[in-house]
């Protein structure tokens, strides 16, 4: 069996609500599709997520690496061959072995593997250890009343264990959002806070003890940005650090290890370069007896991160949805009891909505 094309589409997609976070607001989600061909029928798909201007590279930079360094390069090679066409892509585009632009291209060449052993992707990845990807719940930023009422109906219809909600823009504005978050919410829930690198370290340190005091502070996602940082924070808060931003290539996860920064990572799949990359960050801190969570995103990225979190023991800690008005699959996630579930089907085991990515696709 050979690769016999590749094909790339950008998607917009736009959100049922703004994201707010410290880097600024979202109302859509850009995504890049890859699509692999083979001489036999089979096809494979990849998405990867668009995070630019914030972080990583945009869509134009992913798309056009695709077309003219990737695509040229794989045609003709057998898709089975997945190490040597992941060291041909390095050799071609170097320093881009984990990053946004490989991250789909990788997530296609493992849905397509399990298609050609019929297989769903978790048994390629180890087999089945996990039902799933358990839920947490997502506070959308506010006024203090308003997260306060989205909390108290989140635990009320959903009765997560934890509720993630956005920190990092204003140290006094966000006690009082999360004083009014923790009020409204039952005994067993905890709040997991993100402050994607928006406070600096004399800020982190005050205003997270004054949460830890408040009660229900469950986790504290990536307050600031450096790695000695965090190390001080670990050392400072009872509550876990988790690790967001510090971590892209395998070796970003070694030194989180080494220098005690963090007890848990969230993985971003399209951050990290794909599948076969939050592997390798999985057995790190697994090795090291820390824990993962796995953002689930939308789409492809979605089905991925159940996957991985079938297969992978140290997934323990709950993953936040990203909300949006439509999706490029044909079929809905399986969801019960706040967790994503997996289909028997072959690879990632859901087909793609062609008309849907022709409403959704833009023009580079």
């Amino acid at each position: 069996m050979k690769i016999t094309d590749l094909q790339s589409y950008v998607i917009d997609i736009p959100r049922s609500s703004t994201l707010k976070t410290s880097y600024g607001s979202n109302e859509s989600a850009t995504t890049v599709l890859t699509v692999i061909k083979t001489d036999s029928g089979l096809e494979g798909y990849g998405q990867g997520s668009v995070d630019a201007p914030f972080y990583g590279e945009t869509a134009e930079s992913m798309f056009i690496n695709i077309e003219k360094y990737i695509k040229p390069n794989i045609i003709g090679l057998d898709p089975l061959e997945h190490t040597n066409i992941l060291n041909i892509i390095n050799k071609n585009l170097p320093f881009h072995s984990h990053t946004f632009t490989i991250s789909g291209v990788d997530m296609a060449l493992w849905d397509l593997k399990g298609k050609i052993l019929n297989t769903p992707l978790y048994n390629l990845l180890g087999g089945k250890i996990n039902r799933g990807i358990e839920l947490m719940g997502f506070v959308h930023h506010g006024s203090p009343e308003e997260m306060s009422k989205c909390a108290k109906n989140m635990c009320k219809e959903k009765k997560y264990k934890v509720l993630k909600m956005k920190i990092g823009m204003d140290p006094d504005e966000d006690l009082d959002r999360y004083k009014s978050v923790i009020d409204s919410i039952g005994e067993k829930t905890v709040i997991q806070v993100d402050g994607n690198t928006g406070y600096c370290i004399d800020q982190a340190v005050p205003t997270l003890k004054k949460m830890e005091k408040l009660g229900k502070l469950g986790a504290i996602e990536q307050p600031v940005h450096r790695k000695c940082d965090m190390s001080v924070l670990a050392s400072k808060l009872d509550t876990p650090i988790m690790a967001d931003e510090a971590i892209y290539a395998p070796e970003d996860a070694i030194e989180i290890v080494k220098e005690k920064a963090a007890s848990l990572a969230l993985m971003k799949i399209s951050k990290h370069g794909g599948i076969t990359s939050v592997m390798n960050i999985g057995a790190i801190f697994d090795a090291a007896g820390l824990g993962l969570s796995i953002a689930i995103y939308y789409d492809l990225i979605a089905m991925a991160a159940i996957h991985l979190a079938c297969s992978m023991k140290s997934v323990r800690w709950p993953s936040p949805a990203t909300d949006l008005d439509d999706t490029i699959l044909k079929d809905n996630i399986i969801e019960t009891d706040n967790m994503l579930l997996p289909t028997e089907r072959p690879g990632l085991g859901v087909d793609l909505d062609f008309d849907k990515i022709n409403k959704y696709k833009i023009e580079i």
